[in-house]
């Protein structure tokens, strides 16, 4: 059984990872922001003009949570970001097998298609997000042990979003 300071560490560790991946993934919509909105007319069926208007509304989403959770929000900010990745994975799973060739721009790679692995990434990120409830702990941790946490989260966020890159350098060898 896990202790307390331990299920805490790790349930802030899952914040941070969120909360990066969030970040890191509205920072890459902004910067390819044309190609994200033209994927979801494109790759999702959405109509131009409700692109035009679901485009700016997810990046602000995402960036709203973001920042909320790295300013310390927990359950709320959590439930919505697992609501938020669920439906996103849910969405992106569906086109994934009923198109051939999806784009999404999850995190800014408009030219490439969606990949089993990156599928395999949001899943993990809605594992992640899952787990934080599991693991919540009301107990603070002290400066320190945050910081330890939030740098175990930058680790399994680059390794997150890097995933198709990974398995593919991995497959080539």
């Amino acid at each position: 059984m896990l202790t307390s300071v331990l299920a805490t560490l790790l349930a802030d560790t899952a914040r941070y990872c969120i909360a990066l991946l969030l970040l890191a993934a509205s920072v890459g919509k902004l910067r390819s922001y044309g190609d994200f909105r033209g994927n979801l007319v494109t790759s999702f069926g959405v109509p131009p003009a409700a692109a035009s208007l679901a485009a700016p509304a997810l990046v602000m989403a995402e960036l709203s949570l973001a920042g909320w959770l790295m300013a310390g929000g927990t359950h709320i900010p959590m439930l919505l970001s697992l609501l938020l990745l669920t439906t996103l994975t849910a969405v992106l799973a569906w086109r994934y097998f009923t198109h051939s060739v999806v784009r999404c721009s999850c995190f800014g790679e408009a030219a490439r298609p969606v990949s089993r692995y990156d599928l395999l990434r949001n899943v993990l990120a809605v594992g992640i997000n899952g787990a934080y409830f599991a693991l919540a702990q009301e107990a603070t941790l002290p400066v320190a042990t945050t910081a330890l946490a939030a740098g175990l989260a930058a680790i399994v966020c680059v390794a997150t979003i890097s995933l198709h890159d990974i398995a593919t350098l991995a497959k080539a060898d």
